[in-house]
């Protein structure tokens, strides 16, 4: 699987996967993500390359998609599939608020802090905004998260969406006909 790119999974692989995304995806999904992975993996290295994600017409077209890639970057597949298994349908709302805080977690040190927020923004907006826009927008961000240290732990970012609120990460799984 992992160095040893093979075309097939075998099904104690397939099982194995299966278990360690804690059931997100199903035996017939991970085989069709599996083929889209080699697919993906044009240097056949066991891993996808950031040019191999800027390939992707929809992903190089995202204004995140540095940040994207810096996420997704030079992962295997087991690692790939741990990473989508946020955005199934079966992963839960902490799993998605978790995905969504370390996306926004630049520098991986367990706070979004507000240069953490003004980078994903900036790279969001782009110069559609000023430096005083943003840090307006920013002050508002961090004070109605009720953060009075500048930045958020996980347990305060997950406050900031209501218990009732529904959001959604889910993509749609494609079919062996649309790789």
């Amino acid at each position: 699987m992992g160095q040893g790119l093979s075309f097939d999974l075998t099904q104690d692989e397939i099982e194995d996967l299966e278990r360690g995304c804690s059931w997100k995806f199903s035996q017939t999904d991970i085989q069709i993500l599996y083929k889209r992975f080699l697919k993906l993996d044009k240097d056949k290295k066991g891993f996808i390359s950031p040019e191999e994600l800027l390939a992707i017409p929809e992903f190089s077209l995202n204004p995140l998609a540095q940040r994207l890639v810096s996420i997704f970057e030079n992962v295997n597949f087991k690692d790939f599939l741990n990473l989508l298994s946020a955005f199934s349908p079966k992963a839960t709302k902490e799993e998605k608020l978790k995905f969504m805080f370390n996306f926004h977690d630049v520098d991986g040190d367990g706070y979004i802090s507000r240069l953490d927020l003004e980078h994903v923004t900036r790279q969001r907006v782009g110069a559609s905004m000023t430096e005083s826009e943003l840090d307006k927008v920013l002050t508002r961000v961090l004070e109605e998260s009720g953060s009075k240290q500048e930045r958020l732990d996980f347990a305060t970012f997950c406050k900031c969406f209501t218990e009732g609120e529904d959001f959604s990460l889910d993509v749609e799984t494609l079919s062996d006909d649309d790789i």
